[in-house]
């Protein structure tokens, strides 16, 4: 009798080592499925292994089922800072932000230089809207040795929600100038002062600087050259915006671009205001071979912002012309008329910046059609 519960209490013990070991190894390679499977011995679990299958939890999105291991975790003596920081996520994902909230005041009073404490305490408010509460937080964790993008991006993000640009931009340089330049976050930051130096300020220059540090660290990101090809386009620097458009063009031939970029096969180039509205003109990869096929075209937008008003493009004439390659056109979109103009090239080189001024010319009824048709 002494000799079978000796060996049962070895038997215990060497199961409750293997145990250890399993709950460890599974937790190392994130193999949260298997992992939730030790809920139901949980009375037998360490504090740490209840965490561990609290994160689990937390990881397949069963939050509730997550806040309650913590919460036996912390009963069994679990008292850093990182439980109170997953828990606080959880309560917070499962929409009890007052709760959350709470829980990560306690993660900061374990650990007052955590960054991501803070910044997690931000976010609770952050994603309430209560951006002035958000900010106190933010603006703390900015300070504080780097562990997560969110701060330096947020901070300035607040601002430039609430249409305070200036101070926006202001914290955008800042963050940049304070961040870790791995991380992601960085990128986002340089969009948006390549934004607003774009929109709100004009200062073409910096939005030129700010967008071609993000292509040199991530070259893929094609989306973005339409934006950096925008801004020397603003400056009337179309050199050096078509030796950029070219960079794209050769993508497209090479059929490298997202599958979006392929399909529409043209690139805006740049922008304008007319009485008020916008004017979007794109240029295309394709060169212009088959009738009617443009190289350049304009859209003026409504006063909705929503809808095409008007298209003033070239096309490729017939080959029945002599000496005219290319003709300027026009199309109502609310009529269906299109209309030609007396404006001919006998090269695929046009010049955008005249181009551009028939087209002002033609918004301002300065230029009269040579011929028009409804289909």
């Amino acid at each position: 009798m002494k000799i079978g519960l000796t060996l049962t209490v070895i038997l215990t013990f060497l199961f409750g080592i293997v145990n250890a070991q399993t709950i460890e190894e599974l937790y190392k390679e994130k193999n949260f499925n298997e992992l939730i499977k030790f809920v139901d011995n949980t009375e037998e679990l360490t504090a740490d292994q209840l965490y561990y299958v609290g994160y689990a939890f937390f990881q397949l999105e069963n939050d509730k089922k997550a806040i309650e291991m913590y919460d036996k975790a912390i009963a069994k003596g679990l008292d850093d800072d990182h439980i109170y920081l997953y828990k606080g996520l959880s309560l917070r994902y499962d929409e009890q932000y007052d709760k959350a909230i709470d829980v990560f005041k306690l993660a900061i009073d374990r650990s007052p230089k955590g960054q991501k404490n803070y910044t997690e305490l931000g976010n609770t408010f952050y994603f309430q809207e209560k951006y002035d509460s958000a900010l106190v937080y933010f603006y703390k964790a900015r300070e504080l040795e780097f562990e997560h993008g969110d701060p330096y991006f947020k901070v300035p993000n607040i601002y430039h929600i609430q249409e305070n640009y200036n101070k926006a931009l202001e914290e955008y340089y800042i963050s940049a100038s304070l961040i870790n330049k791995e991380a992601l976050t960085y990128i986002e930051i340089l969009k948006s002062i390549g934004l607003l130096e774009y929109t709100d300020k004009m200062k073409y220059d910096k939005s030129i600087k700010a967008y071609s540090e993000v292509i040199s660290i991530n070259p893929k990101d094609y989306n973005l050259y339409s934006k950096l090809i925008k801004a020397y386009y603003a400056k009337e620097d179309y050199v050096k915006g078509d030796s950029i458009f070219n960079i794209i063009k050769s993508k497209y031939e090479n059929n490298e671009l997202p599958e979006e970029m392929q399909e529409v096969k043209g690139e805006l180039v740049d922008e304008l205001m007319w009485n008020g509205q916008k004017v979007s003109a794109m240029k295309y990869y394709k060169k212009a071979q088959e009738f009617a096929e443009p190289i350049y075209q304009f859209f003026l937008i409504d006063k909705t912002g929503e809808e095409v008003e008007k298209k003033i493009l070239t096309e490729k004439t017939s080959s029945e012309i002599v000496g005219a390659k290319h003709v300027l056109c026009g199309i109502d979109k609310e009529t269906g008329t299109h209309y030609t103009y007396s404006i001919v090239w006998d090269t695929d080189e046009i010049d955008y910046r005249e181009l551009k001024g028939y087209v002002i010319m033609i918004l301002n009824g300065e230029m009269n059609p040579q011929a028009s048709s409804s289909f």
